[in-house]
């Protein structure tokens, strides 16, 4: 497996230019400033960097890895033109300005789940369907931050076993909910009488079995760990049962996954198929305290798995899931999206398309 947070994609596809006129939506937010961490440590071939945020932080000057950087807002008149946009700024602002920025000649990579449903917006992990990206028409959407680290581990065990149905327990951080998630958890934690304001209820010392809104007896969040997977695997009768619970963790998704396959299942079958996963590490001893967690995951590339073991006879399989909800699960993602495109565009593959020179 080729260690991803090593992984200097530069150094595969050689000299590829000045560089790209990249844009980020939302680059004054925790994934946009991941997203900015991410792309210098990658050596992502960034020429023009482009910040965009909310009015009130328009004219603000801040330092980047690729010097300081004015903020600016996006204006209906004059429509910048970028090649590549990282979108992480909720659903509304997809909504209205994904194509703006396609219809202008921008590849657009979008965090927000306005476009995970669109037929014509490919929802792409790259180790696990990187074929889906020839679907783009100039926006391509990045799955929900559970989905990812779920998938990735669900992918080899369904190439080797055939997948049947799954049921998980997503335990979600609270930087799953941006920056006030994390501001509201210290808050909590140093006052034991503050007012619950960014979740439902207190989440210090709490858990909460909720995440998102209302969607046909499910929360919102339950509804894309559903529906997310069944498009990304092109499986889409997959029977599948979630519960998508907050924890009180800054950073780092975990999800215990109990799946059921066709054919009947190997434990050490399955732990190498999950080894020669690119992206995901096994960390399997429990005797001697070897598993994931959120704390071991954060600030890691890889999707750690571990407690791997048969479930409910012969076809069923059970293993515990941990990743860094804003790395893989959000910004580095994104940029490996990227990466595939340059990568194919300097491989000569014409059936892809690429990002606009």
């Amino acid at each position: 497996m080729k260690d991803q947070s090593l992984f200097q994609f530069m150094d595969e596809v050689g000299e590829t230019g000045p560089g790209y006129r990249v844009g980020i939506v939302g680059a004054t937010g925790i994934i946009g400033k991941t997203l900015i961490g991410i792309l210098h440590q990658r050596r992502f071939p960034v020429g023009d960097l482009h910040l965009y945020a909310s009015p009130e932080s328009e004219g603000r000057w801040i330092d980047t890895p690729f010097g300081q950087k004015c903020i600016e807002r996006l204006n209906k008149a004059r429509p910048p033109h970028l090649q590549l946009v990282f979108m992480a700024a909720g659903a509304a602002v997809a909504r209205e300005w994904g194509w703006r920025f396609a219809h202008r000649g921008a590849v657009v990579i979008d965090k927000s789940s306005y476009f995970r449903d669109k037929s014509y917006a490919p929802l792409v992990i790259p180790e696990v369907n990187p074929e889906s990206i020839r679907e783009h028409r100039g926006i391509i959407a990045n799955p929900n931050c559970t989905t990812i680290p779920l998938v990735a581990a669900l992918k080899p065990l369904h190439e080797a076993f055939g997948l049947a149905g799954f049921t998980a327990v997503s335990f979600q951080s609270v930087s799953g909910s941006g920056g006030n998630g994390m501001l509201t958890l210290a808050r909590e934690l140093e006052d034991i009488n503050a007012e619950a304001t960014t979740f439902p209820h207190r989440i210090a010392h709490n858990v909460i079995p909720w995440i998102g809104s209302p969607a046909g007896g499910h929360s919102s969040e339950e509804k894309k760990m559903i529906n997310e997977p069944r498009k990304i695997l092109r499986l889409p009768r997959l029977p599948i049962r979630v519960t998508a619970v907050r924890v009180p963790i800054m950073i780092g998704h975990s999800l215990a996954l109990h799946a059921s396959f066709r054919k009947p299942v190997s434990v050490e079958k399955a732990r190498k198929a999950l080894e020669s996963m690119p992206g995901v590490t096994v960390k399997d001893d429990p005797a001697d305290g070897l598993y994931p967690t959120p704390l071991a995951a954060a600030g890691r590339d890889e999707v750690l798995v571990g407690r791997i073991r048969r479930d409910r006879g012969w076809h069923g399989l059970a293993l515990w899931i941990s990743a860094d909800n804003l790395r893989k699960g959000a910004a580095l993602n994104a940029v490996q999206i990227a990466e595939m495109l340059i990568t194919n565009q300097a491989a000569g593959d014409s059936g892809v398309n690429t990002i606009p020179g």
